[in-house]
C-alpha cells in the first residue's frame, strides 16, 4: 500500500493550524473590504480575496467543530471551557424565512444584505453549524457604519427547505475563534 500520511496528516505540512487561518481570514476581510471600498471598486482583487477567506473560514469551522465531537465524545465537553465559549451569542438569526426571503439576500445586490427581520441572538456552536451547512448561492455582506465586515448566509433544514438567514461580524467571529482555538 502506499503512502497515507496526507490522509491522517502525519506529514505535518498539509493542513493549516486554526490560528494561522483565523489570521489569514482576518487578512482576507480587510483586504476585501479595501477592494470593495476604493474608487472605482476593485472586483478582481475583491473575489480574489473573498475566495480565500471563504476556504479559510470553512477549515476554521470544520477544526472547531472537530474538536467539540472529540471532546463530546471523551466525556470533556460538558462543563468545559470550550462548551462555554460555544455558547456565547456571536451572531443574529432571522428565522423561519422562506426561499424568496434566501433568494432576495442574494439579489440584493453584493454589498447591500440585510436581515429580512430582526435577528434573534445565535450561539457560536449553533453559527458554526449554519456555516458548515450554508447555502453558497444564497449569501451576501454589508459593510456597517464602521467599516465592519459583515457576513450573511441563507441556510436549509437537512430537507433542502429555507431555514434561516445569519449574520455575523467577521472580526467578531475571528476574535472569538482566537480564544476557541487557545482551548483545542
Amino acid at each position: 500500500m502506499g503512502n497515507i500520511s496526507f490522509l491522517t496528516g502525519g506529514n505535518g505540512t498539509s493542513i493549516q493550524s486554526v490560528p494561522e487561518s483565523i489570521y489569514q481570514l482576518e487578512n482576507s476581510s480587510v483586504i476585501f473590504v479595501s477592494a470593495w471600498q476604493r474608487t472605482p471598486p476593485d472586483f478582481r482583487r475583491a473575489a480574489r480575496a473573498s475566495e480565500e477567506a471563504m476556504a479559510h473560514l470553512d477549515h476554521i469551522v470544520n477544526e472547531i467543530l472537530r474538536a467539540r465531537d472529540h471532546a463530546k465524545s471523551d466525556g470533556s465537553y460538558s462543563g468545559s471551557q470550550l462548551e462555554t465559549e460555544l455558547n456565547i451569542n456571536v451572531a443574529l438569526l432571522s428565522s423561519p424565512v422562506n426561499r424568496g426571503q434566501q433568494v432576495a439576500l442574494a439579489q440584493a445586490g453584493p454589498g447591500n444584505g440585510v436581515l429580512p427581520s430582526a435577528g434573534n441572538p445565535l450561539s457560536m456552536e449553533k453559527l458554526l453549524n449554519k456555516i458548515k451547512h450554508r447555502r453558497h448561492d444564497y449569501s451576501n455582506f454589508r459593510i456597517d457604519a464602521s467599516g465592519g465586515h459583515v457576513f450573511m448566509i441563507a441556510v436549509d433544514k437537512p430537507n433542502q427547505q429555507p431555514d434561516s438567514i445569519v449574520e455575523f461580524p467577521v472580526q467578531g467571529f475571528c476574535d472569538h475563534c482566537s480564544v476557541i482555538a487557545q482551548l483545542l
